[in-house]
């Protein structure tokens, strides 16, 4: 499927990246939005109730430390108000990936009375590529959900739909033909997928997927004895590993399972344990994993228990340390490349250290500064945040170390409500 795309010339993107917000148009009058003014940004954040809200504006903080209005660019060079921008994720060093409700050139219908007639707000919205450097927008043509794209060597984008049903792979080496291809689907929705850097896919907790072609295997071609498991990538990003819990009542083990292409796909036992207490999978989620870059090993966390894989001797071992609360889905943990965070209330943590897995307290209620967003940043040792500061009644953006230093790096007059940090 050939991607519609969008591009301004060059330079009307530099020269409308400075505007005056107060001399900006309102919607309908002005001409085909073809960019972002994303350049150079640093930090994109909303200001206002909520990002919902038409009281809402989107706004970037330059590299530089400018604090400027977040804007479209239309085909005649002018920067336009966004009005619905309902997702943003920074996907990789080239591209961010955004969702609006409507697509951002929709153009209103009247029926005989003059009364606009509105199309019917598609769920998941629409989708659209934004190049960092050139501000050029490429229409994606459908909704996406960037939460977790992967991006290969190639630089080809892997995202699921945001029902979760599909899985995309977005071909981005020549921008003037971007292709987008389903590449696996999905009998659950929001299932999960782990993609390799030569494209062998595994996917729905059961399904893998070559790099070459269009044939799926199921797991237990690879693990006897199961049905579902997961699956996790090498450090470098070029093996494919499945895990699973294989056997019988009373003869259950954890398997590691390394995935090799060649001619056919083969699989290779790697390690496993000698017994496991395990009653069963209840659900296909009920192994999850997660990297320990400090020691450069997976997690591996399977009904309430957790061992870590060593890549290097093939040993697969328990861990001591409770490490459940790392594992669920919600907001309240966080991990960086040298540590754990996991909330215990509104302004305590635990932090346990990744390299011995030793637990401390971190006690954020004497640091003066309202946390309204804490968040992680890809191969950082640091916690990201964005709050309040009493003593100033400014919004300010910081860092937070493993030892519980507190850094403020960004302060602005603009109250923040949500915020993306841009590679």
């Amino acid at each position: 499927m050939k991607l519609k795309y969008l591009l301004a010339a060059c330079t009307a993107f530099f020269l409308v990246s400075c505007s005056n917000d107060d001399e900006l148009p309102q919607l309908p009058q002005h001409g085909d939005i073809v960019g972002l003014n994303i350049k150079d940004a640093k930090y994109i954040y909303t200001s206002g109730t909520n990002t919902r809200s038409s009281a809402a504006q989107y706004r970037q903080i330059k590299k530089d430390g400018r604090d400027m209005e977040l804007s479209w660019i239309d085909d005649k060079g002018d920067t336009v108000r966004i009005n619905d921008l309902s997702k943003i994720w920074d996907i990789n060093e080239t591209y961010l990936m955004i969702n609006t409700e409507r697509p951002i050139n929709y153009k209103p219908s009247f029926d005989e009375n003059g009364n606009i007639l509105l199309d019917p707000i598609i769920g998941g919205g629409h989708s659209y590529l934004i190049n960092k450097e050139t501000e050029a927008i490429y229409d994606l043509g459908i909704g996406l959900n960037g939460e977790n794209a992967i991006t290969d060597k190639q630089e080809n984008i892997y995202a699921t739909q945001y029902s979760g049903l599909a899985l995309y792979k977005i071909h981005t080496q020549d921008v003037t033909n971007l292709r987008l291809e389903m590449y696996a689907q999905a009998s659950v929705p929001q299932a999960q997928f782990v993609v390799n850097n030569k494209g062998m896919c595994f996917y729905d907790y059961r399904y893998i997927r070559p790099s070459y072609g269009m044939q799926q295997f199921i797991i237990s071609n690879f693990i006897p004895q199961t049905e579902y498991g997961n699956a996790f990538v090498s450090h470098d990003n070029e093996d494919l590993y499945l895990t699973a819990v294989s056997g019988e009542h009373e003869s259950y083990k954890l398997v590691v399972s390394k995935l090799n292409e060649n001619k056919e796909l083969q699989s290779q036992i790697m390690a496993e344990t000698e017994f496991l207490d395990y009653w069963g999978i209840s659900q296909p989620n009920d192994i999850q994993v997660k990297w320990n870059e400090r020691r450069a090993t997976m997690l591996i966390n399977v009904y309430g228990r957790t061992y870590e894989y060593q890549f290097a001797t093939k040993a697969l071992t328990e861990v001591s340390a409770n490490l459940n609360g790392f594992f669920a889905t919600d907001r309240s943990t966080y991990v960086t490349t040298n540590a754990l965070y996991a909330r215990k209330s509104v302004d305590k943590l635990d932090i346990i250290a990744l390299e011995d897995y030793s637990i401390k307290e971190l006690d954020l209620s004497s640091k003066g500064i309202d946390f309204r967003s804490i968040y992680t940043m890809g191969g950082s040792d640091l916690l990201y945040f964005a709050g309040f500061q009493y003593s100033t009644s400014q919004s300010v953006i910081g860092t937070i170390d493993i030892d519980g230093n507190v850094e403020i790096t960004e302060s602005t007059p603009n109250p923040i409500t949500n915020i993306i940090q841009i590679n």
